[in-house]
């Protein structure tokens, strides 16, 4: 028997079953890398398998332009989006770019086996993935397939291939055009393709572009962010540079015009981008997407529109330089603002101040949503919409006119609550309606507005057909406010709305007055074409279509003629407006609720200040406050500063070059006219109706002055004395029967509110036209002027005048304190003697002349007579006698003619002219001796 070698054996063994092992594992190795390669095939394949070119195409931005189509501002989420075509494309560009990206792209067939073997050497060495070499038509599909994806092999792949399938279906230039519409010239979305990066950088169209502009874009594409001129210029020079040297490298220019182009500076060639996605003009273009959004329903970020837009681009600026504080100094870091323009006659927006600080489609003071998105803030109106919601309703519903007296007094809630005027509790009783809206009481603005829903006034007076709760909501509703939320009550007329309203719904509401009634819905937009369709839809012109007649003529006419009035009378901040433009304006403040439910920093403290404002051109109305943040932090408005100026700035700008249009002419339905102030039904005034309670206005033809108020008549006055003692002019008249008619004061009413009395001024007792009785006196001189007239209380008294020497004619009647009627008069003459004696003086004598000075008592005179030449005099004074011959004596006879009309002789004076050498005898008496 053969010996088995037992240790070889179990080699052998070992070797089996090493071979056996290494046999699994490759077998295991090999299932691992078909099924990773299936997996990868499977996945790529999915990839590749739906190749299409729309994929690759952009879609085109949303753009907003003006009426006349001149584009301001581009819509897109991704940027700009523009699409250009590869012939508008100038070849310096397309040059600039394959010298740049890829050099031998009209070669190759997607993809370049010498730029991928460089990069996977590249990759290598790095121990990753840190380069591609990709192509631009690898560019191109990354962009469309992969924009978010990371770098791997099988996305790699992926890219290759289609990069091949899209150059085998369509052309180089096609890929050139779709790369260049789709790629990074810079940082943020507004450098997205060659039609946005023109315009950011260079303010032009894309077939305008210049050799040096299209070697800096050429330049950003290796790293957009890296070479933004804005950002790196130092960077983005020499990357401009070193891609001009690539043109040379490969032919595409000369040496010179390489050198040449390299002297200019890069911030040479750029400018200031005016189509932008954020910044410029943001506050409008946001207003108009937003109406956009949810008027007419369709989203521009989703659908590629054309909007033609009323944006006033000059307006614009100036409102965003407020905003910016470039132009304007706000009172503290804090407050907001809002405001919006538009055009009085077609409700068209032409400038929208949004807030400061604005971001895009951040919140906004200017206007507010319409369907309950959250994006605007209303704010309470305060007395900014008195105008409209007491004084214009009570036109249109009562048929006042406005020569109509209205009632400051008291006006108490359900719940006790009597609001004050802004001046505490100072009520004025009957006023006229321009001076209660000039002072914005709050008193009358209640209950005027009460009035209005009640058809009652405060005294139970029945005034017209109320129009209800009900009827006053349809009212504002017709002025375009926001009603949902709203509960109306008599507070809305100063202000104290549940939800509140914005600068745009009060410019759309006084546009109103300034429009002859007609309401027309503020917008932004003229039209919208529609890119992927054609399709056109007019939206100015349906909104023109649908205007409604929110107020009479007559009755937009009546408020508007109060308005513009009292701010050309006005002072202070109306005064502010009187820039010879017809603009009618009311300012507003709001307060915080004086208790617990605020911080105490700012409770009862202003909250909310405006100013609206209209004109035959613009309306335009401004808003100042604080954010609900800030006010939860303490912050109030301190002022109406900011509102009235920017409203100011604002009236200066939009008419710096004069009016273009006018207000509607007076309609046929109104009539001027006088009547009684205070008392309502009118009433004409007769003969004797005091001056002071005449007054004017416009009628409506359906509610003018009728009957007729005369002058009262007043008791004979049966006695009048009046006599001097001690030098004072004392008199008594007859006392005025009834004695309580000389009591009387001014007409009043006592009215109670919250527990308390307030006495004021009534106007609405015809009765009570005139005021009281009163004695009048008046004095003439002898010349029957009138030099002094007193008024007394009382039937005794002491005139208030000091009487010179002389004759006058004392006068007594009754007269009413208010009015021109009179009683008979009753006069007496008084004389006045002067104490004065009358005496004369010679005070020079030469050869051919004598004066004297004479002494003359009041209310007489003194004649001097010399050979039958006489001078008089009827006040002291001199008299020279000349022509007289030398050494000739003469007699000078002086005759004092005393106030009763005797004449009484005072003396003569004799005396000799000198001779020519003769000198006056010194010693000669001066005062002649009076002779009898």
């Amino acid at each position: 028997m053969k010996k088995i070698n037992r240790k070889k054996s179990t080699k052998t063994e070992n070797k089996k079953q090493k071979r056996r092992i290494i046999k699994v594992v490759c077998l295991i190795v090999a299932v691992m890398i078909t099924s990773a390669g299936m997996y990868l095939g499977f996945g790529i394949f999915k990839q590749v398998e739906g190749f299409s070119k729309e994929k690759l195409t952009s879609d085109e931005s949303s753009v907003l332009c003006t009426t006349d189509g001149e584009e301001w501002f581009s819509v897109a989420r991704g940027g700009v989006q523009k699409n250009v075509s590869y012939n508008d494309i100038p070849q310096v560009m397309i040059d600039a770019v394959v010298a740049a990206e890829d050099s031998r792209f009209f070669e190759h067939n997607g993809f370049d086996v010498p730029r991928i073997v460089k990069a996977l050497v590249g990759n290598i060495a790095a121990g990753g993935i840190t380069a591609g070499g990709s192509t631009i038509t690898q560019q191109l599909i990354k962009k469309s397939y992969y924009p978010d994806e990371e770098q791997t092999i099988e996305r790699k792949i992926g890219e290759i291939i289609l990069s091949i399938e899209a150059t085998s279906q369509i052309s180089k230039e096609e890929v050139l055009e779709l790369y260049l519409n789709k790629i990074y010239f810079g940082y943020g979305p507004q450098t997205v393709g060659i039609y946005a990066a023109s315009r950011y950088y260079f303010d032009k169209s894309v077939q305008n572009l210049t050799l040096p502009e299209a070697a800096l874009l050429a330049g950003t594409l290796n790293s957009p962010n890296r070479y933004d001129p804005f950002r790196n210029l130092d960077l983005a020079q020499q990357r401009r540079d070193t891609i001009l040297d690539l043109m040379l490298q490969h032919g595409y220019i000369s040496e010179e015009e390489c050198e040449a182009t390299k002297a200019i500076p890069v911030e040479n060639t750029l400018k200031s981008n005016p189509i932008s996605t954020s910044g410029q003009y943001q506050a409008y273009a946001d207003k108009v997407i937003r109406e956009v959004q949810e008027t007419i329903g369709y989203d521009p970020y989703e659908t590629p529109m054309r909007i033609y837009t009323y944006i006033d681009t000059d307006v614009q600026k100036q409102l965003d330089d407020i905003a910016s504080g470039e132009t304007y100094d706000f009172q503290d870091s804090r407050i907001q603002v809002g405001a919006v323009i538009q055009e009085s006659t077609t409700g068209r927006i032409v400038g929208v101040l949004s807030g400061r600080d604005y971001t895009p489609l951040g919140t906004t003071y200017a206007y507010a949503s319409q369907t309950g998105a959250s994006y605007g803030q209303k704010n309470q109106p305060g007395s900014s919409l008195k105008p409209l919601i007491s004084y214009a309703a009570a036109f249109e519903f009562l048929d006042y006119s406005t020569a109509h007296y209205v009632h400051d007094v008291p006006y108490e809630y359900a719940n006790g609550f009597v609001p004050s005027n802004w001046n505490g509790r100072k009520y004025n009783g009957d006023i006229s309606i321009s001076s209660a809206l000039s002072n914005s009481w709050n008193a009358a603005a209640l209950q005027t507005f009460s009035e209005v829903i009640t058809g009652k006034d405060c005294n139970g007076n029945d005034v017209g057909d109320g129009i209800g709760i009900d009827g006053a909501t349809q009212y504002l509703e017709s002025l375009g406010f926001d009603m949902k939320g709203e509960s109306v009550d008599i507070g809305y007329a100063i202000g104290a709305w549940r939800q509140g309203v914005t600068p745009e719904s009060e410019a759309g509401a006084y546009a109103v007055i300034a429009n002859g009634g007609t309401y027309i819905e503020p917008h932004t937009v003229q039209k919208i074409e529609l890119l992927t369709t054609g399709e056109v839809i007019e939206i100015d012109q349906k909104y023109q279509e649908e205007k409604t007649q929110a107020l009479s003529e007559e009755s937009a006419y009546m408020i508007r003629d109060i308005m513009t009035d009292y701010v050309k009378s006005g002072t202070g901040m109306y005064s502010m407006l009187n820039l010879g433009y017809q603009i009618g304006a009311k300012s507003g403040t709001s307060n915080h609720a004086d208790d617990t439910s605020v911080n105490e920093k700012i409770r009862g403290q202003n909250k909310d200040a405006w100013l609206s404002a209209f004109s035959p051109d613009y309306t335009w109305s401004v808003w100042t406050g604080y954010n609900a943040k800030d006010q939860k932090k303490g912050y109030y408005t301190k002022s109406n500063r900011d509102s009235n100026n920017i409203a100011t700035m604002i009236a200066k700008f939009l008419h710096e070059d004069g009016m273009k249009n006018s207000y509607p002419s007076q309609p046929s339905g109104l009539v001027e006219a006088s009547c009684v102030s205070g008392i309502y039904p009118y009433v004409t005034p007769g003969e004797g109706v005091p001056d002071n309670r005449v007054v004017s206005g416009l009628f409506k033809k359906n509610n003018t002055p009728s009957g007729s108020a005369n002058g009262s008549s007043l008791n004979n006055l049966s006695s009048f004395t009046a006599e001097l003692a001690d030098d004072k002019l004392n008199v008594t008249f007859t006392e005025y029967d009834p004695k309580s008619m000389t009591e009387d004061a001014t007409p009043t009413k006592t009215y109670t509110a919250g527990g308390n009395s307030y006495t004021l001024p009534y106007l609405g007792n015809i009765n009570q036209l005139y005021g009281k009785v009163v004695y009048k006196v008046d004095i003439a001189d002898a010349s029957g002027n009138v030099v002094h007239s007193e008024t007394l209380n009382s039937a005794t008294g002491t005139i208030n005048y000091t009487l010179s020497p002389g004759t006058y004619t004392v006068t007594g009647y009754y007269a009413f304190e208010s009015g021109n009627g009179t009683s008979n008069k009753i006069s007496q003459t008084i004389t006045v003697e002067d104490t004065t004696s009358a005496s004369y003086t010679r005070t020079a004598l030469t050869e051919s002349s004598v004066t004297y000075q004479v002494t003359v008592p009041a209310g007489t005179s003194i004649t001097a007579s010399l050979n039958g030449t006489n001078q008089t005099l009827q006040q002291s004074g001199t008299i020279t006698f000349s022509q007289l011959s030398a050494g000739t004596t003469y007699s000078v006879t002086f005759t004092h003619t005393q106030a009763d009309g005797q004449t009484v002789t005072l003396g003569t004076d004799s005396f000799m002219t000198t001779s020519q050498t003769q000198q006056p005898d010194p010693t000669q008496p001066t005062t002649p001796t009076p002779t009898q």
